[in-house]
């Protein structure tokens, strides 16, 4: 199976040398849960997309430090394609800013919440059972480091799981879209570290809140992940 990744951003530089690069984060939690899973990289940012659509059983959106909102060349490229994979009902699966981006493509709305920042695992409680998720669980963590969120679903959406601030934290859209805003690829290190970065950015309270969380709660990434590998190959 080859599946394509549509990397909308990398790591801070300052941040690279300890952690990698994004692209590095989704190599690691596919080969932890699938490895003969093969991965290609398209950075849409510089307008890399994959010359036949259907050389890939499934294409992933990934997080950026990007909003959907914005009036990018990149942003409004990728949106068609999501429209392209959409009509084609290509196996589509969105992560943060992915997850926002085909909310708003279909018909959502994605806007920065009064909330400001979510940062940390946060717990999710499943409202709606996947095929594709196959363990008897009503709740889930997983981590998120955002100000933007989805606020409206798109019309076809089934809401699938809500946090505390964070209510439409998962859809999806027929068996062809699964969606989310956590981050499976992330370790709480990483998470910790941009959050240490951005601490002005964030104020003491969120950032202060988001290392005890860190140091306490640990995300459910390979669980997450292996939902990642049912989705894509149920639609073999």
């Amino acid at each position: 199976m080859k599946i394509g990744i549509l990397l909308t951003d990398h790591v801070m530089e300052e941040l690279r040398g300890k952690h990698g690069d994004m692209d590095d984060f989704y190599k690691y939690i596919f080969s932890k849960v699938d490895p003969s899973i093969s991965l290609e990289i398209f950075d849409v940012v510089l307008g890399v997309y994959p010359k036949n659509i259907d050389d890939h059983q499934g294409y992933l959106i990934t997080g950026s430090r990007y909003s959907v909102y914005d009036n990018d060349d990149w942003i409004k490229k990728l949106k068609e394609f999501v429209i392209e994979l959409n009509n084609l009902k290509k196996p589509l699966l969105g992560v943060c800013f992915g997850h926002q981006l085909i909310a708003q493509v279909l018909g959502g709305e994605v806007e920065e919440v009064k909330t400001g920042w979510t940062v940390g695992n946060q717990v999710y409680n499943l409202l709606n059972k996947l095929p594709w998720i196959k363990e008897d669980i009503s709740f889930f963590r997983l981590l998120h480091s955002h100000k933007d969120q989805v606020t409206k679903l798109p019309p076809k959406a089934k809401l699938i799981a809500s946090t505390k601030k964070v209510p439409i934290a998962m859809y999806s859209v027929d068996n062809h879209i699964f969606s989310h805003q956590g981050h499976p690829e992330f370790k709480p290190e990483y998470v910790h570290d941009v959050a240490s970065f951005r601490r002005e950015i964030l104020g003491d309270e969120v950032y202060l809140t988001a290392v005890e969380n860190l140091k306490k709660e640990i995300p459910d990434n390979e669980m997450a992940a292996k939902w990642w590998v049912n989705f894509f190959r149920q639609k073999l």
